[in-house]
C-alpha cells in the first residue's frame, strides 16, 4: 500500500482500505477502481490522500529472456525476439503516457522478429515452453503477429497482406494500454464490471490506431473486430458471418491460440495441441472460420515432430508422427513403447516441456 494525492494521477488506481467520511459513512469500499469521478467526490469531501494498492508490473522481462535463451533454438532469432520484446515493452508504456507513436515505429520492431521466425519457425516450439506470465501482453502482442503472419502465408495471401497481418496482430492488443493495471493483471475472477471495462480494450484500441499517423481504417478494424465470432455471439459489435473482415477472422484465431498456449496471471498454459483441439471445437461450432483453423493446426502440429510434452497422466513422451485426420492426437513415444493418442482418449498432450 501507499499514499496518493488525490487528482487526475489517481484515476485508474485501486483504494487498497475501505473509504468513510468523518460521519463514518462509507464512502467508497476496498479495491474500488478510481474514476475522475470519484477524484472529484473525494475533493469534496476535503479528502486530499488516500492509500492504494502498489502499482501493478507486467515485470521486467528478466525471467522469460532468461528462459529464452537458454533453450535449444537459433540464436540469432532468439536475440531478435529478446531485443523486440524489449523494445515493445518499452513503446507499449509510452502509450499509456505520451499518447500513440508512428505506426513506422510499431513496423520496425516487429519487422525484424517476424522475418527471422519465418526463416527460423522451430522459434514456436520455444515460445510454448516458456514458464510465467512475465511480460505476457508484450509477448502476446509479438505472438500473434507472428502467427497472423505465419496464418496468412499458410493462406497463400501476397507479401503485402503477410507484412499487414503481422502488423495486425501485433497491434491488435493496443487498447489494453488504456485499461487499469489492477484489472489487466488480476490474478482472481474478473467481476462482470471489471469485465466489461477489460472488453473496452477492443474499442481503444480501434480509437488510438484510427488516430495514429500512418494507420488505416482495416488496421483499426483488427483490433476491435478481434474478439467477434462468427456466430455472433463476440463482442464489441456482435457481428456475423462476412460483416467480420476475412482479416480479423484470421486474428481471432491466432489471438486465441497464443492465448490458450502461454501462462497468465490467472490460469497455466496449456499445450499447443489442445489448443487446436480448443479452435477446432470453436471452429466446428461455428464461431471460428474453419476452414483457417483447419489449415493451422494442422501446419502448427507438424512443427512438433520430435518434441517433448508431458501427458494428462503425467508421464513424459515425445511426439513421433502427426495424423492427416488427427493431428491434435499424435503418435508419441514413452519409454520405448509407442502410444497413439487416436485410442487412448483419455489421454492428451498437457503441455510442452522442450
Amino acid at each position: 500500500m501507499s499514499l496518493a494525492p488525490v487528482d487526475n494521477s489517481l484515476v485508474g488506481r485501486m483504494l487498497a482500505v475501505d473509504l468513510y467520511t468523518d460521519n463514518g459513512i462509507l464512502l467508497l469500499p476496498q479495491d474500488t477502481i478510481i474514476t475522475s469521478a470519484h477524484v472529484q467526490l473525494l475533493q469534496k469531501q476535503r479528502i486530499w490522500e488516500v492509500e492504494v494498492q502498489q502499482l501493478l508490473s507486467e515485470g521486467t522481462g528478466e525471467q522469460i529472456t532468461t528462459q529464452l535463451l537458454e533453450l535449444d533454438a537459433d540464436e540469432e532469432t532468439i536475440a531478435a525476439y529478446v531485443q523486440a520484446l524489449d523494445k515493445t515493452r518499452s513503446l507499449f508504456d509510452q502509450v499509456s503516457q505520451n499518447g500513440t507513436p508512428h505506426l513506422e515505429q510499431f513496423s520496425d520492431i516487429f519487422c525484424e522478429v517476424a522475418e527471422q521466425s519465418m526463416k527460423q519457425l522451430g522459434l514456436f516450439r520455444s515460445l510454448y515452453v516458456l514458464e510465467g506470465a512475465d511480460s505476457y501482453t508484450y509477448r502476446h502482442s509479438l505472438n500473434v503477429g507472428i502467427l497472423c503472419s505465419l496464418i496468412a502465408r499458410l493462406m497463400k495471401w501476397s507479401e503485402d497482406r503477410i507484412t499487414f497481418m503481422g502488423t495486425a496482430g501485433f497491434l491488435h492488443d493496443l487498447g489494453k494500454m488504456k485499461v487499469p493495471k489492477e484489472i489487466l493483471l488480476k490474478p482472481g475472477k474478473l467481476t462482470e464490471e471489471e469485465f466489461t471495462q477489460v472488453q473496452k480494450h477492443t474499442i481503444y484500441g480501434y480509437e488510438m490506431i484510427k488516430e495514429m499517423v500512418g494507420g488505416s481504417e482495416l488496421l483499426a478494424l483488427c483490433a476491435l473486430l478481434h474478439h467477434e465470432r462468427l456466430d455472433g455471439t463476440g463482442y464489441p459489435e456482435r457481428r456475423n458471418g462476412n460483416d467480420i473482415p476475412i482479416e480479423c477472422q484470421v486474428l481471432a484465431i491466432a489471438d486465441m491460440f497464443d492465448a490458450i498456449c502461454s501462462d497468465r496471471v490467472y490460469k497455466e498454459r496449456t499445450s499447443p495441441f489442445e489448443a487446436a483441439q480448443l479452435l477446432w471445437k470453436e471452429a466446428c461450432n461455428g464461431k471460428l472460420n474453419i476452414e483457417i483453423v483447419s489449415q493451422f493446426v494442422r501446419y502448427i502440429a507438424l512443427l512438433y515432430v520430435g518434441a517433448r510434452a508431458r501427458l494428462s497422466n503425467g508421464e513424459e513422451v515425445e511426439v513421433i508422427l502427426i495424423h492427416q485426420d488427427e493431428p491434435m492426437r499424435p503418435l508419441v513415444r514413452r519409454s520405448g513403447e509407442f502410444v497413439d493418442l487416436r485410442y487412448e482418449r483419455k489421454l492428451t498432450i498437457e503441455k510442452m516441456i522442450g
